[in-house]
């Protein structure tokens, strides 16, 4: 059973840490750059007390905020905001 959990450890848990970093890397290319996790964070921080500056709403592309307006999901918001400032180049 030990034989069984150092290779879990040491094997299992790093590829699907790569695995996933990779995954996020592909879907959101933008991820890499500090400019894209600046925008992502800024609108974040902006938009958590419920009122958002017009700077904001400006950066955002309109077919994305139409998206993020009518989702009631706040999970799916937080991506639509993901692919609006890592998807861009």
């Amino acid at each position: 059973m030990r034989k069984f959990y150092k290779m879990f450890y040491l094997q299992i848990i790093p590829i699907f840490i790569l695995g996933f970093s990779i995954g996020v890397i592909l879907i959101w290319p933008g991820i890499i750059s500090g400019d894209s996790r600046k925008c992502f964070l800024n609108i974040l921080k902006d938009g958590s007390d419920g009122s958002i500056k017009i700077g904001t709403v400006l950066s955002i592309n309109t077919n994305y905020l139409l998206k993020i307006k009518k989702t009631q999901n706040k999970y799916f918001k937080i991506l639509l905001i993901g692919d609006s400032c890592f998807r861009r180049f």
